[in-house]
Parts: structure tokens; sequence; C-alpha cells
């Protein structure tokens, strides 16, 4: 299993994407951090920092119902991090309290997405169990280079406003809506291939990704 997931593309491409949404995520390690900028005392603020993860839990649940009901994946990933660009947009746009406060919701939802994307690894690795296992284990320590580098998109020269740290945060979540774009495609051709084999032989369908 091993040995097959080192030589298969797809383990890379996928780790190398949710290397780019960790690295999108990274705003949540600064949490507190950004809901200081408010102005708020240090309690407060932190008090502040728990509705918008309240919400993305509550928001992560109904969509992966939703993506299993459907038994998309891409869409499910690519909504919520439009969403966080959109929060981000908010943030940078704004030193208002309560717009700026808002944006944090926005932003809040794009851990929908990493949840949505393991399910999609699994799903796409589902033929072999062993094959399976090694994946996720490469595609998630691939993934943790995104948390490093990430980790210098927030020092505190770039506050209170945090411009910069939010325009990379919007350019890493593009990288990795482009990258499951080009695997949903890739994917979407593999299916019509085996469907088009299955017919021209006459057999029943079988193993189709998830898109």
């Amino acid at each position: 299993g091993l040995a097959e997931a080192l030589v298969d593309w797809k383990v890379w491409w996928l780790g190398l994407a949710l290397c780019s949404m960790t690295a999108s995520l990274s705003f949540g390690i600064f949490f507190p951090t950004l809901s200081a900028t408010m102005g708020y005392s240090a309690t407060i603020s932190l008090l502040l920092c728990a509705p918008p993860w309240i919400l993305g839990t509550a928001t992560s649940f109904l969509v992966a119902r939703h993506s299993d009901a459907t038994g998309d994946r891409f869409w499910h990933i690519t909504n919520p991090l439009l969403v966080g660009i959109v929060g981000f947009i908010i943030a940078i746009s704004t030193m208002n309290t309560a717009v700026r406060y808002l944006s944090l919701f926005f932003m809040a939802q794009t851990s929908v997405a990493y949840v949505i994307f393991l399910t999609w690894v699994l799903n796409t690795f589902s033929q072999s169990r062993s094959k399976r296992a090694a994946a996720i284990a490469l595609i998630s320590s691939t993934a943790t280079f995104g948390n490093i580098g990430a980790s210098y998109f927030w020092p505190s020269s770039w506050g209170p406003s945090y411009v910069n740290s939010y325009l990379m945060c919007i350019l890493t979540s593009a990288i990795c809506i482009a990258m499951c774009w080009a695997f949903r495609q890739h994917l979407s051709r593999c299916n019509q291939a085996a469907e088009a084999q299955e017919q021209a032989l006459g057999l029943p369908k079988g193993f189709r990704y998830l898109l």
C-alpha cells in the first residue's frame, strides 16, 4: 500500500492542494489576535472568538450531510473557501468594528472545506485499504507544511489591519480551488472512460469516483 501511494501522483497533488488549504486556514491559529484588533479587552476578545466557530461547527455538519446526500465533493469544498475569501476581502476593506467582526464569521466557514476534503481523499483511494491508509498519512503529512509556512503570514508588524496576511490567505485559497478543479476534471474523465469501457464490453456498472 505504501509503495503504491508513493508513486501515485494523485496523492501528491491532493497533498499540495491540502497544503494550500491549511495555509489559508492559518488565520484560525491567530483568531484571538484578529479578534483583539477590534479594540476590546482581552477577556471580551476571547469571548468574541466563540460564536464564529460555533456557527462553523454547525455549518460543517449540515454541509457534510448535504455533500453525502448529493455525492458531490468539489463544490462543497469550493463554496466554503469562496465564503472565506469574501470574509478576507471584507476584513481588508474596513476597520469598522461590526463589519470586521462579521468577516470573522465568514472566515470560520472555511473549516468546512477541510472536513469535506478529507472525505474526498477517502473516496478517491477507496479501492485498496492499505493504499488508502498510506495516502491519508502522506497527504496529511504534506499538508502540515502549509501550517509551518503560514505561521509567517501573520507578523505583528502587519497588524492591526493584516492586509498582507489576508491577501496571502486569498492566494492560497485560490490555489487550492484551482487544484481541486483540475483534479475534478481528471476524475470526471476517468469516470467517462470507465463507463465507455463497460458499455463496450457489456459489463455492469463498476466503481466511480465522487466528484
